[in-house]
């Protein structure tokens, strides 16, 4: 887990209620003065506070914490309690933070939108219709079932206590939960109001392992976005959802980028393989992608850009450019071996040397196919408003121009015609649609791009050359850069 799980639940829980058990949450609170203040009377007790000022460590670190006017906050001990700045504290770890004044509450992270996309996320992979109001036991378990987790036998009030059980198996967390002992359980359900003996182990569990949000009410009828939260982070801890090295906010996403960059090499389909050169040699297209299930990202379709590209590095600093932005999303890097047609006078009449990520082999005495290692960045935002801004940012410092033809002031490794897509629908002319040509064999697949009008001629080739594999061409929206690049209209 991140600290930027507070954001999606295992994505945007309530900050404050998993502080002590983050990875990057981790605040040591130590004594800095033995002299006590005075402070003015407590407005809740009418007594004045006694209270020590104690230093803040975050992450073994002294961290300074400050108001919106950039003024130092105090951190403080008083009665049993350490005290600090909502503000200060949250910002110091990388989170937003104001003010709803319709709601009197503080705000952290951002807004309304956890349940929401775990609802849209249970929909889209499992079939799960959104719930909403008080969920009974009988749509409970027709969920749990769909997640392919075992149905629990209905018994007084669905609460977040009494769904503790079967979420903790859902997540395969039993043996685990059954590791508690009767005071253990009891003493970690303290504060949770009046859990039975039989739930406590569970609840236990299921708040140690951020299952259930700590800041629901355990005993109250479960709502729909209580069962949407706590189903998804079954989900997510089972290994059946998102499959993401993290958030682009956080600390180390460039050396996880980095790391899994180069663990990547040449993979490969015979038959798949044997496919795609068909159709480049038909001059239905002129190159496709393989891929493997494995890796794919599984992410929130309605929320996601797939960004392709070739080198690390553009990806690393794309993550900045994201948090400058203030755009957060999940991040998954997909391998991908790219296969085009290679043109020998690329490199003076002569093959290349072959590496383990990029390979040139010829097919016959006018086609040579090169085969390289290249990655498609999966990247989940939490709003689709978010989504939209990417293509600003990428046209702003990610793509050259007869205007920046060296791309000066833009990230490295921009191209003139960058290549990013999603499957939901976007607006033109910032969007075009077309087609990725999905065929499938076991857990391999191709994608030939096609336009609509080389749609047809696509999948012929594929029917002629390959009638026993599934052929599903699944409609995609890419940037209008390459949309140009593909139908040849301009070079920019």
């Amino acid at each position: 887990m991140t600290e930027r799980d507070t954001e999606f639940v295992q994505k945007r829980r309530i900050f404050m209620e998993k502080l002590s058990k983050k990875r990057f949450v981790s605040l040591l609170m130590a004594a800095a003065m033995a002299a006590a203040l005075v402070l003015p009377v407590s407005a809740s007790t009418g007594k004045t506070m006694n209270v020590t000022p104690v230093s803040l460590n975050i992450n073994g670190l002294a961290a300074k914490t400050t108001d919106v006017k950039g003024k130092e906050t105090q951190t403080f001990y008083s009665d049993g309690t350490t005290y600090a700045s909502v503000r200060g504290l949250a910002e110091a770890l990388g989170q937003d933070v104001s003010w709803n004044s319709k709601t009197n509450s503080v705000e952290i992270g951002t807004e309304g939108s956890d349940a929401a996309n775990d609802a849209a996320y249970l929909k889209e992979y499992f079939s799960i219709a959104p719930m909403s109001g008080t969920v009974s036991w009988s749509t409970f378990n027709d969920a749990l079932t769909k997640i392919g987790a075992k149905t629990v036998t209905a018994s007084g009030t669905l609460s977040a206590a009494a769904a503790a059980k079967a979420v903790v198996a859902a997540a395969n967390m039993t043996e685990l939960a059954n590791t508690y002992t009767a005071s253990q359980a009891a003493s970690a359900c303290a504060r949770y109001g009046s859990i039975s003996a039989a739930d406590a182990p569970y609840v236990a569990c299921a708040i140690e392992m951020g299952l259930i949000p700590n800041s629901v009410d355990f005993t109250a009828p479960l709502t729909g976005d209580v069962a949407s939260v706590i189903l998804m982070n079954a989900v997510e801890a089972a290994g059946k959802g998102r499959n993401c090295l993290g958030f682009s906010s956080d600390p180390d996403i460039a050396a996880r980028l980095v790391s899994t960059w180069n663990s990547f090499t040449l993979f490969d389909d015979a038959t798949l393989t044997d496919l795609g050169i068909a159709v480049v040699k038909s001059g239905a297209t002129t190159g496709y992608n393989l891929k493997y299930d494995g890796n794919a990202a599984r992410f929130l379709s309605e929320n996601t850009i797939q960004y392709g590209h070739s080198d690390i590095t553009h990806a690393v600093q794309l993550m900045g450019l994201l948090n400058r932005a203030g755009l957060v999303a999940r991040v998954q890097l997909e391998p991908k071996v790219s296969a085009y047609q290679y043109l020998l006078e690329w490199n003076d009449g002569k093959l290349p040397a072959s590496t383990p990520t990029y390979q040139v082999k010829k097919i016959s005495d006018d086609l040579y196919v090169c085969f390289a290692v290249e990655y498609d960045l999966q990247l989940e935002f939490s709003s689709q408003a978010d989504r939209s801004a990417f293509d600003k940012l990428i046209g702003t410092y990610a793509k050259k121009s007869d205007t920046n033809p060296n791309g000066d002031g833009m990230i490295y490794g921009a191209w003139w015609q960058p290549l990013y897509s999603t499957k939901d629908a976007m607006p033109s002319p910032a969007y075009q649609q077309i087609n990725d040509v999905v065929v499938r064999d076991g857990a391999y697949t191709i994608h030939p791009f096609a336009t609509n009008e080389k749609l047809s001629a696509v999948k012929a080739e594929v029917a002629k050359d390959a009638p026993g594999l599934t052929c599903a061409p699944t409609q995609i929206w890419v940037n209008a850069a390459f949309y140009r690049y593909i139908t040849g209209t301009d070079h920019q």
